[in-house]
């Protein structure tokens, strides 16, 4: 009896010990999710680096339908790696960090709606900026003077409209946040100046004003700084998964 009654606990101590090594060698493969958030904010900010390398020019908001084509047509493969890479690749890029911090901030289990909605119509407005890019280029280099200034038009009016969204949603982030996983107050310092500098730059790019034109300077390295910090943040913030 107390030998048959000794194999069952022999046998699961064995099991235990024969699964540790099969969670231990899942643990890396859940890490990377963790992580995604940071990857994504720093590819955010390098997208946009490059977008603006490869192609430098800054047009005015009242830039005449002459100027806006020649400058595309002088240089039309780096206006189309700027709007693939500032507009597309970060569009993408945007969404995933936006994503991961409304889950993380959630009140109660419900993820809030019309920050949600108002993320997504971000992102998809920068991906309908490239492909309204790509236009603007084509009709450029095919010396439509009238159309590439309309598309100009329309790639800026887009632009405050991202603009005013992303300014809802930062103000949104800075001031709200679960207990247990509130930003910190730095981050939230960020996020609430990203969207007032956001949304005075918004309202100049919708009624293409060049008055206050000038703010985008300030507005847009506040937005890469902000979308970089909360990816950072995000991933630091996340436990690790204890592969048990």
């Amino acid at each position: 009896m107390a030998t048959s009654s000794a194999r069952p606990v022999h046998e699961g101590a064995d099991s235990r010990r024969g699964a540790r090594p099969s969670s231990a060698g899942s643990a890396p493969r859940r890490r990377w999710p963790r992580r995604l958030p940071a990857w994504a904010g720093i590819g955010y900010v390098a997208a946009w680096a490059a977008g603006l390398a490869a192609w430098p020019a800054n047009l005015a908001l009242n830039a005449t339908n002459g100027q806006v084509a020649a400058a595309y047509r002088a240089h039309p493969a780096g206006a189309a790696s700027q709007y693939l890479l500032s507009e597309g690749v970060a569009a993408l890029l945007l969404g995933v960090v936006l994503a991961a911090a409304l889950i993380s901030g959630r009140d109660r289990g419900r993820a809030p709606l019309w920050p949600a909605v108002t993320a997504a119509g971000a992102v998809a407005v920068s991906l309908a900026q490239t492909v309204t890019g790509m236009f603007l280029i084509a009709a450029a280099t095919h010396h439509d003077i009238a159309r590439a200034g309309g598309l100009s038009d329309l790639v800026n009016r887009l632009d405050g409209v991202k603009m005013l969204a992303l300014a809802a949603v930062a103000a949104y982030l800075s001031a709200r946040g679960t207990r247990d996983h509130r930003p910190a107050n730095w981050l939230r310092a960020i996020a609430a100046l990203a969207a007032v500098t956001l949304a005075v730059s918004g309202v100049d790019y919708v009624l293409l004003a060049s008055s206050l034109a000038w703010t985008v300077y300030i507005s847009g390295p506040l937005l890469l700084a902000w979308i970089a910090a909360t990816g950072i943040w995000l991933t630091r913030s996340t436990p690790a998964a204890s592969g048990v």
